[in-house]
């Protein structure tokens, strides 16, 4: 076997797994800007101080009332 029927045998696979991890690449870029970017994991406190109908400062959301620990 000569190296030209080598590359040739080896240039279909390799440019595929590439594409694959270029791909899989972009993809999990997106996923973790998306998951930085959420609100998430909070336990129902919200970023922006909220006042309260009795006048005061919170920034526990309504449905931590009855949160257990």
């Amino acid at each position: 076997m000569e190296l030209a029927e080598v590359t040739e045998i080896l240039f279909v696979p390799v440019t595929l797994l590439f594409t694959i991890l270029v791909v899989v690449a972009i993809v999990l870029g997106m996923f973790f800007n998306w998951v930085a970017k959420e609100d998430g994991g909070t336990k129902g406190i919200s970023k922006d101080e909220y006042t309260s109908p009795s006048g005061k400062k919170r920034t526990a959301k309504k449905e931590r009332e009855d949160y257990i620990v």
